[in-house]
């Protein structure tokens, strides 16, 4: 088999076929890696040029690259951008306002931004039609994405994603995740209202993105955690009554503007849900909690391996911050083991590269990664020798 492209590589896997290699994945929303890791990484491999910030509130890295390029990856991003009529509301306690009104704040013992102040905390449903929303339709969201997608996508060299929001988790971030929870219950009308209202919002802002770059596209991801580490965030049949036709329509609607691979994200064990997920057209699965509850990779791929991509996999909870290289490696070898047979995997950690994780476990992981799976794959292969 020829060396093929990276492009090539994503998009045979994600067609469930086999590439000439397990293609590798670093720098989305879900599967970038934080500034303190990055610098250390950086430190690590000797590059010393300034980092700059790709997300606020998980404090990711813009990655250069030739990083990117040291280890192979695969794919490559462009973000749509926030509305230039953005007031971010800086104030010295180290918060912000972000567009769509809520308040996040970083203390200074986190690694993170927290969301602090939710603007429909106390919304009516007369309130909804009063909130100031952003402006979809402002041109400054897309501009100059669509050469920079189009560049990416005329070279050839590399699948080309990006990542976009869901409806549940965003309205949540507007009312506080206590209010949405005991609204599902008590108030399911005040919940519909603003799922509706945010998937009509977040519908006008990405048809503005898809008709930039929707031609280009390989895969599109869309985040929307439903569950917790242990199971579902709410009951399976509130969710199937309440957030998958939302979910369903904003499936549809990415379908109508693109014919990229379309990709939930969603933390948590998850598996309870993967034949909703599959009904209403989503494609692949990230990131692969494997430390959830019923996340088990040989088990997920031998159900759903034939209606179903992955991508993610390698754990962030222990192996990659505590484990040891080898022990990063062997992990790599058995997601690979588990994931890859007959394509349709899409190799990362399991969300973002965390600030505990030692630069010799992500060098490792690529590494291994590169090594171990060269197709044809030797699954008895259990040393990677």
């Amino acid at each position: 088999m020829h060396t093929q492209t990276g492009r090539e590589r994503v998009v045979r896997a994600l067609n469930h076929q086999e590439p000439d290699r397990v293609p590798l994945d670093l720098g989305g929303f879900q599967s970038g890696i934080t500034m303190t890791a990055y610098n250390r990484l950086k430190e690590y491999l000797g590059i010393r040029t300034p980092t700059t910030i790709l997300e606020r509130i998980q404090q990711l890295a813009t990655l250069e690259e030739r990083i990117l390029e040291e280890f192979g990856i695969d794919t490559r991003y462009v973000f749509p951008r926030p509305s230039s009529q953005w007031d971010p509301d800086e104030r010295p306690d180290n918060s912000y306002r972000n567009e769509w009104g809520t308040r996040w704040r970083k203390p200074e013992t986190s690694f993170y931004y927290d969301p602090v102040e939710f603007p429909l905390a106390d919304a009516s449903i007369s309130d909804l039609d009063r909130h100031p929303w952003p402006d979809p339709d402002d041109p400054s969201r897309v501009a100059g994405l669509r050469a920079q997608a189009r560049e990416i996508h005329e070279q050839g060299t590399y699948a080309l994603c990006t990542s976009v929001a869901g409806v549940f988790e965003d309205s949540w971030y507007l009312t506080g995740l206590e209010r949405i929870m005991i609204d599902l219950v008590e108030n399911p009308a005040f919940v519909e209202h603003l799922l509706d209202r945010m998937l009509e919002i977040q519908m006008g802002i990405y048809g503005h993105l898809l008709e930039e770059i929707g031609e280009y596209l390989d895969l599109i991801e869309f985040w929307e955690d439903i569950s917790s580490q242990a199971g579902p965030l709410m009951s399976p049949d509130m969710y199937r009554r309440m957030v998958k036709p939302r979910t369903q329509r904003l499936v549809a609607f990415l379908r109508d503007h693109t014919d990229a691979k379309i990709a939930q994200h969603s933390c948590g064990s998850v598996a309870w849900a993967l034949d909703d997920l599959i009904e209403i057209g989503v494609e692949v699965l990230n990131p692969v909690q494997v430390a959830a509850e019923g996340m088990d990779t040989a088990l997920l791929k031998a159900r759903y391996g034939d209606r179903l991509s992955f991508w993610g996999g390698i754990d962030t909870q222990r192996v990659l911050p505590r484990g040891t290289p080898e022990e990063v490696r062997e992990e790599v070898r058995t997601r690979i083991r588990d994931l890859a047979p007959g394509g349709g995997y899409l190799l990362t950690s399991v969300h973002n590269i965390q600030p505990d994780v030692p630069a010799e476990n992500i060098v490792a992981m690529f590494d291994e990664a590169r090594r171990y799976g060269q197709y044809p794959l030797n699954p008895l292969n259990a040393t990677g020798a």
